[in-house]
């Protein structure tokens, strides 16, 4: 039988080990275990037996082998290697290792005949902390020292191995603690002594008792205060005009303050609530203070709301201002006391422009108010939703007042045309049926057409073109039906397709309703006032007013039409009356009106070369005249007028 005093990791590992060592198999070896890893060995301590060594297969170990031996004197293990020990290495840890009185610190080779003395540490037993407190109050810590009471051992006998390791066959021997060291009671007092009321750990004493060597333990810890979060202004608009809280709006220059352009329902600024803080208290049991909440109120002047969210919305598009810290506005006007030229750049406005100088050539306004101008307008396009004033003149510009208006102003005026002809196709269709009966009625509804009705088709299609620029809601699924039944027969081979008037009559009762109901509700009041036109183009949904003159200039307007001064050249459509001061009086360029059949006509002093159309029939003025008066009295039109020698007026 051989045995073995071993050290390793695991059990596997030292069986695989010594199977090698010895040349048998792993089985045969039985494993007793003396010491399992603990604080001051991280290895198994086993004795290693193999029964019967005798029945193994390799060479029998020569008889004059010397082992390791080891003697203790009560101070000093001294070792003899044996005769295959090759090197042999220290473990300082655990005590220090002498060959002929010079201590060894690395791996040393060992020769036959050589010695060693091996001097385990000792140790008495030693407890001492050193407390330190934050000046605070937030944390006290422990510096402690502990050294264990007792010493390492060598094992009596060592393994013949190549290499001699000292760390794996030493262990640590406790002896009981000195009755001298300091108690739990000494560090409770000293705590307390120091002040220490709260937060003080629990088993600090377990704790001290675990260290070897030295540490740091916290021994109390305060209660750390929980800050105050002040309500904090997420701002989206910019520098406040008004640094002071108080302010008048009246003062306030827009042009200048001007930021950005914002339209309806968008987040001018945020407020983030503030959350109360939660005071602390530190490790003397004194509480922590923390700040008080200081709240601010969000001030909503005109066009701006608060949602439940806290945030600033405006409730309109216009140039958003912050007036002071906490207040703001929203201003549905854009105000400019100065030439809208290159260094300003056009505009666009979804509310009123107003602008105190002119407007210079190639730039724009487009505004979804009124647009006002002080100066004078030359080669821009302007358009304004709700009307427009120029105080001078306009040369050479586009200018179109409602566009939208003015879509639906030429829808409502093309549906009602195109009823008022399709009433009457229809009504001579169904006379024809009588005395044609063989006829078909998409034959007859053809001929019809093509004779007494040519421009009724193109009509029907500039009214699909009109209907599908208009805004949803306005126009019904009805009526776009009805409109589009309507082209499908007049354009094409679709009038031969017609079977029965009853599809025209039908698409004729929508229109009919849709004349009722929203025909007279779509009329606007919108108003162009101007003070010289010339060369220009202007349409408007509503009247149009001038004080002095338009000169070779094209207007389109679905209202009134009043000119205190000369109409001279161009042409002018008018919905509504019309009144001109003066009418013509250039022989080169003649002067065209074209009014409604209803329109009240009333000029002062007419030149000749003009031709009025009022609905279809046409009027010429071939001579001069004054006081002309045109009007309908029950259906008949009614042209009254006076010499005038065209000198005085």
């Amino acid at each position: 039988m051989k045995e073995m005093i071993a050290t390793g990791k695991t059990l596997e590992e030292i069986r695989e080990k010594w199977s090698r060592e010895w040349g048998c198999d792993p089985e045969e070896l039985q494993i007793e275990t003396i010491e399992k890893p603990g604080v001051f060995s991280r290895l198994y301590k086993v004795n290693v037996i193999l029964s019967n060594p005798d029945k193994q297969n390799f060479p029998q170990e020569d008889t004059q082998e010397e082992d390791t031996r080891v003697l203790w004197d009560q101070v000093k293990y001294t070792i003899y290697p044996g005769s295959r020990v090759q090197s042999i290495v220290p473990y300082p840890h655990a005590g220090k290792l002498f060959m002929l009185g010079n201590e060894i610190g690395y791996e040393m080779p060992v020769n036959k005949g050589d010695t060693f003395e091996f001097y385990p540490l000792v140790q008495q037993g030693e407890l001492s902390w050193k407390i330190s407190v934050e000046p605070d109050g937030s944390k006290a810590v422990a510096r402690v020292r502990h050294a264990r009471a007792g010493k390492f051992v060598l094992a009596n006998s060592l393994p013949n191995y190549s290499q001699l390791v000292l760390e794996q066959h030493v262990s640590w021997d406790a002896s009981p603690e000195p009755d001298e060291l300091p108690t739990e009671a000494n560090l409770l007092k000293e705590i307390n002594d120091k002040g220490i009321v709260y937060g003080i750990k629990s088993n600090l004493w377990a704790d001290f008792m675990v260290v070897d060597g030295e540490s740091e333990i916290v021994i109390a810890e305060a209660n750390l205060p929980i800050p105050t979060v002040q309500p904090q202004l997420i701002d989206y608009v910019g520098e406040p005009v008004f640094q002071n809280e108080e302010s008048n709006e009246e003062k306030i220059d827009y042009f200048a303050c001007k930021i950005v352009l914002c339209q309806k329902d968008d987040i001018l600024a945020r407020k983030i609530p503030g959350k109360e803080g939660v005071p602390g208290t530190n490790i003397f049991g004194k509480a922590t203070q923390v700040d008080k909440i200081k709240d601010f109120i969000i001030t909503m002047k005109k066009n701006v709301y608060l949602t439940g969210n806290m945030e600033v919305k405006a409730s309109c598009s216009g140039t958003p201002v912050r007036v002071n810290k906490n207040t703001y506005l929203v201003e549905n006007a854009f105000i400019q006391n100065k030439d809208v030229d290159l260094s300003t750049g056009s505009i666009d406005f979804p509310g009123d422009v107003f602008i105190g100088g002119n407007v210079a050539d190639g730039l724009y306004i487009h505004s979804s108010g009124t647009v006002k101008v002080q100066g004078s307008i030359s080669g821009a396009d302007i358009k304004a939703e709700t009307g427009l004033a120029v105080r001078n003149n306009i040369i050479a510009s586009k200018i179109l007042v409602g566009e939208k208006h003015v879509s639906r102003s030429e829808f409502i005026k093309t549906i009602h045309e195109v009823s008022e002809e399709l009433t009457l196709c229809v009504h001579q269709i169904e006379q024809l049926q009588g005395a044609s009966t063989n006829t078909s009625v998409g034959q007859l509804f053809k001929v019809i057409l093509e004779k007494n009705f040519q421009q009724l088709p193109k009509k029907v299609e500039e009214l699909e073109r009109l209907l599908n620029s208009q805004e949803t809601g306005f126009v019904s699924q009805e009526l776009d039906l009805a409109i589009r039944s309507m082209k499908h027969f007049m354009i094409g081979l679709g009038p031969l397709q017609l079977k029965d008037t009853l599809y025209l009559k039908n698409a004729l009762k929508i229109v009919g309703l849709f004349m009722a109901t929203k025909g007279l509700a779509a009329l606007v009041s919108v108003l162009c006032d101007v003070s010289y036109v010339q060369n220009s183009e202007i349409s408007c949904a509503g009247d149009f007013f001038c004080h002095k003159g338009v000169y070779n200039s094209i207007l389109k307007i679905e209202g009134g039409i009043k000119i205190h001064g000369v109409c001279r050249g161009g042409e002018i459509s008018c919905s509504g009356d019309l009144y001109i001061w003066e009418l013509g009086g250039s022989n080169i360029s003649a002067t065209t009106i074209k009014a409604s059949k209803n329109s009240h006509i009333n000029i002062e002093f007419c030149h000749a070369n003009i031709k009025i159309f009022i609905g279809k029939e046409l009027i010429k003025i071939d001579e001069p005249a004054q006081k002309v008066d045109i009007f309908r009295d029950k259906g008949n039109l009614q042209v009254g007028k006076l010499r005038w020698d065209g000198s005085t007026r």
